[in-house]
């Protein structure tokens, strides 16, 4: 692997050749796989994706990440094991926070006693 920049595969690309590309080499079928949005599963084109890729930034970033994978020469896995490791820091990040007030206050009881916070709730319901 270069120690050179991966997304220098997107310099002077359009998203329609790289789509057009990664068609071509992967297939609908596979590139939906990687990628799961309704346009490359139901119906898919290249004039319904770009419009919605143009539209929705976290999908247009994953169909980039599948074409740098791809001009790296990873195969579909690799790929697929790329998309992961990028969307587990995004993850963590949307993980909410005990710095608010009052947050978590009823979980930490719970973790620490042992008791379901929502036992009593629960019961009232079942009843």
């Amino acid at each position: 692997m270069s120690t050179e920049n991966p997304r220098r595969h997107l310099d002077g690309v359009t998203l329609e050749t790289i789509l057009t590309e990664l068609v071509d080499e992967f297939g609908w079928v596979t590139l939906g796989d990687l990628v799961r949005i309704n346009c490359f599963r139901s119906d898919p084109s290249i004039k319904s994706s770009l419009k919605f890729l143009r539209k929705t930034l976290w999908a247009r970033e994953q169909v980039e990440t599948v074409y740098i994978g791809f001009r790296e020469g990873e195969s579909a896995g690799k790929i697929r094991q790329r998309l992961k490791q990028k969307s587990q820091p995004s993850a963590k990040k949307s993980a909410p926070s005990g710095n608010r007030a009052g947050s978590g206050s009823r979980t930490s009881a719970a973790k620490t006693s042992g008791t379901d916070p929502w036992a009593k709730a629960k019961k009232g319901s079942d009843q």
